[in-house]
């Protein structure tokens, strides 16, 4: 059981990496993110609970839940001092969750570190799937007209 686990823990982050087009160098993010959502949304059969519901002895809550390898907004904060028309906030990767408090953590683009947060603001679209779709959309349309 607990190599068959493994596996799929190992598949599933494999595949978020993939479908985001991040480095390798996530690979420990991935992993924890997706132990993270399994131990709150995959239910034990025999006993009809999530993991997290036998640990807690309570339902998880999902809306914090957000999309693995998305583009999001994290407040500077004033970490660092900001000139009259510098931006207050800097681009991110949505990597998971942080272990100790309610922050996400998120890989800032601009100083090129992994940091967690709760001033984060989030874009879930996914610009692959966009294009994916304008594409079929396309596509179809020069069907109908061939």
């Amino acid at each position: 059981m607990v190599e068959r686990k493994n596996k799929s823990l190992e598949e599933l982050a494999r595949t978020m990496l993939n479908e985001t087009s991040l480095t390798k160098y996530f690979w420990a993010d991935a992993v924890n993110t997706t132990s993270y959502v399994l131990n709150r949304v995959l239910i034990i059969p025999i006993l009809k609970k999530t993991p997290y519901e036998l640990f807690k002895g309570r339902k998880p809550a999902l809306n914090h839940l957000k999309v693995f390898g998305c583009k999001c907004f994290i407040l500077n904060n004033e970490k660092e001092q900001l000139d009259k028309f510098d931006s207050k906030a800097n681009e991110g990767i949505f990597l998971g969750y942080a272990i100790n408090s309610h922050a996400y953590r998120v890989y800032n683009k601009r100083i090129m570190i992994v940091e967690e947060s709760v001033y984060v603001v989030f874009d879930e679209t996914n610009p692959l799937l966009q294009d994916e779709r304008h594409k079929i959309a396309n596509d179809e349309d020069m069907l109908l007209e061939n």
